[in-house]
């Protein structure tokens, strides 16, 4: 029995070195989401989103994304997973979150009835990511 408990200790022990060295060598610029924290002169152009992006090699390279891709409206809300949000959105922003220096795309967009506009947002920083000075969405695409 006390064999098998020094094993396990042992195992868990390399494992825990394993994940304490993966994340000393993981580079801020590599990060899942929070594009913001690694970017700067963020920009929105309709539904294309553009930064200057940190690289693994500290440069900085500017790169776009066009958020129509992943971003879609569903009956008035912007939903990531679908697409093309900016065919039924009007008035669309970017601005930072006061509370949380997130970034969040906001939009007029219209509901099912063709008529109603509401107010909505999204926060972009939730699934967009800088990988080595390119903006890419890391979330699951449904379709």
């Amino acid at each position: 029995m006390s064999k098998i408990s020094t094993i396990f200790k042992v195992v868990f022990a390399l494992l825990f070195v394993c994940v304490l060295s993966l994340n000393l060598v993981i580079n801020p610029a590599m990060a899942t989401g929070k594009f913001s924290k690694t970017c700067e002169d963020i920009k929105l152009d309709g539904s294309i989103l553009s930064a200057s992006c940190e690289r693994i090699d500290s440069s900085h390279q500017d790169t776009s994304i066009n958020l129509d891709n992943f971003i879609g409206n569903l009956n008035g809300s912007l939903s990531w997973g679908d697409h093309l949000f900016s065919l039924t959105c009007k008035d669309i922003g970017l601005g930072q979150s006061l509370s949380t220096r997130e970034y969040v795309l906001s939009a007029q967009c219209e509901k099912a009835d063709g008529k109603t506009y509401v107010l909505t947002e999204i926060t972009v920083d939730e699934d967009i990511a800088n990988i080595d000075g390119l903006l890419e969405y890391e979330g699951f695409d449904f379709f």
